[in-house]
Formats: C-alpha cells, structure tokens, sequence
C-alpha cells in the first residue's frame, strides 16, 4: 500500500516533555488493554487480518492515550504543541512494529476515527497525524529508547541500595543508543542535534558518589564516546580524604580510636574542667556579692571556732584546779585523822 510518508513536521518537539510522556506511555501499557464497547473494530480486517489481536490493542492503548493527555489539563484541552506530536509518533511506532510495510498510520488512524467518536475532540489532531518516513521514524525510535533508558537509570540510582550493575545495563544501553546517533547529526537536522546533545549533557552531569548504590566503585557513567569497556574514573575513597569520616567494619571514625587516645583525652578533660571551676570560684568569692556572704559566713564560723577554744580552755584550767583542790582535801583529810 502505497502511504505517502512525509518528512517529520515538528521536529521533535515532543521530546522537550520527553519523561511526562514515557510516563503516559507506560499507563496506557498497564490500564488501556481493555476493549471500548462503542468501537467497532470490525475495520482492522481490511489491514491485516493475521493481526487482529494486536491491532485492537493499538486502538484501545491509542484512545486511551488520547483521553488521558486530554484529562490532564482540566479534561477541555490538549497541549497542542506537543501532545499530537507525540500521538503521532506513538500510533507511527506502534503500527510500524506490527507491519512496517502494509499498514499506513494515516489511514488506519482515519478508519479508527470514523468508528469512534471519542477523539473526534479535535479537529487539529486529524492534520497531526500522517505517516513518519522509514528512515526518520528508525531514528526516532532510537532517540525515544534513549531517553526512556535514561529515565530508567535515572529512577535506578535514586532508589535506596540500588545495585550499580543493574544501573549500568542502562548506561550501558544509553552509551549504545548515542553512539547510534550521533553521526547523524548533520546542518539539516539541527533540531535533531539539539535534543541529543541536550541528552550527552544531562548524562555526563550524573555523579555516581554522591547516591547510595551497592557494589558502588565508578565515579562517572560510562563515556558516551568511549567504547563500552573502557574504565571510568573510581570514586575516591572517603579515607583518603582529609578530615573526611570514614567507617569499617560498622565503626565509624569515633569508635575506632586507639583506647590511650581516650585515656590521653581524659586526662586532658579532666585537667582543664578542674582549672576552669577553680577559676570561676575564684571570681565568684573576689568579686560578686555571694563572695561576700561566704566570707561574712567564714569569719562568723572563726569567732565561734574562737569562743569555742576559750571556752575549752576555760574548762581545762577549771578541771585542773577542781582536781589539785581534790588532792589537797584528800591529804588534809589524812592529815587530821593522824
């Protein structure tokens, strides 16, 4: 069937919303397989009828698509700049996969609209959509993967204890895809260019230290214009790093200390907390009022040491007199009975 492709209109101006896309592309995979009782697939025969199956599964995930991008902004509008843009791509991709040499994307696309009335809610998606060139959708579809696996990588190494191996089949996919593309990039694809060199920008940009990845030893994603086995860069390792804590088995630097650096640290401690309480009590009795009371108390607590010395003395000497009294009783006593 003769489909008249064209060259691709817009210029991959859906790739500016890439992610929001990926991210509609992978609902209409899960929840858009059911079949839509108002449409009548009877059509699909009349392109292949060895594909039945996987035709009426192209129409429901395409309404379904539509509906949603439609929803989306308040369910009265599509973002007419990019939305039918990658509609088109999508319904091209798809179609492409199933027969790339019978089924025309326009065509089929009009068949499908004239069965079911729910994307007849713009006038201007019907002008969107019309048949990529071969060559132009083969890079296309290219450029998607990419952007899909980096997407994918970039969700891998953000999740907790993600494994660095199951990131790297994804770079490792990236790296391939660029290097698929990049000698296209020639004066007439300008637009082309941009968006891949956009890509190599944002992927250089990612530093593997700074995420919690296990088995993690590399620093960088491999080269985009290295080969796939060349080593990167090892993320420097934390003791090397001046002042920097580091840990082994499950002690960080606090815990493994030598024991005589504890002792030494007490010591010291130790010394400079018992200097410092002296230094403050010294200043405290010199200076401020509560000295003064301490040492209006003290010199009260000397008189009554005092007076309590005299008294003691005083009961000494009398002691002393009571018991030479004594003894001259006694020898008087012994005297006189003579």
């Amino acid at each position: 069937m003769d489909c008249d492709p064209k060259l691709y209109k817009k210029e991959y101006d859906f790739f500016k919303n890439i992610n929001q896309y990926i991210e509609y592309d992978e609902l209409a995979e899960n929840n858009g397989t059911n079949d839509i009782s108002d449409l009548d697939y009877s059509f699909i025969i009349n392109f292949d009828p060895d594909k039945i199956g996987d035709l009426k599964k192209v129409c429901n995930k395409f309404i379904y698509l539509v509906d949603e991008l439609y929803r989306r902004n308040g369910g009265n509008t599509f973002n007419a700049d990019y939305d039918f843009d990658y509609l088109n791509y999508w319904l091209n991709a798809r179609l492409h996969a199933i027969d790339p040499e019978t089924i025309c994307t326009k065509f089929f696309f009009q068949n499908l609209r004239s069965e079911y009335s729910g994307i007849h809610i713009s006038s201007e998606m019907s002008s969107g959509i019309y048949d990529i060139q071969k060559n132009e959708l083969k890079d296309m579809n290219i450029l998607y993967k990419l952007h899909k696996d980096f997407k994918e990588l970039n969700d891998k190494i953000k999740e907790r204890d993600s494994k660095q191996d199951v990131c790297m089949t994804y770079a490792r996919n990236c790296v391939k895809g660029y290097q698929e593309l990049k000698n296209k990039c020639t004066g007439n694809k300008a637009k082309f260019c941009d968006i891949l060199t956009n890509f190599k920008n944002k992927y250089e940009k990612i530093d593997l230290c700074k995420y919690s990845l296990e088995g993690k030893t590399k620093k960088k994603l491999p080269s985009l214009e290295s080969n796939l086995g060349e080593s990167e860069e090892d993320c420097e390792s934390l003791e090397k790093k001046p002042g920097a804590k580091w840990k082994e088995d499950g002690l960080d630097e606090e815990d493994s200390k030598n024991p005589s650096d504890f002792d030494t640290q007490s010591i010291t401690i130790g010394s400079v907390a018992t200097f410092g309480i002296s230094f403050i009590l010294f200043i405290l009795y010199k200076v401020t009022s509560f000295g003064q009371f301490l040492r209006y108390r003290m010199n009260k607590n000397e008189s009554v040491w005092e007076n309590m010395d005299e008294e003691m003395n005083r009961s000494t000497h009398t002691s002393e007199y009571e018991q030479i009294n004594s003894g001259n009783i006694s020898y008087n006593i012994s005297y006189n009975c003579e």
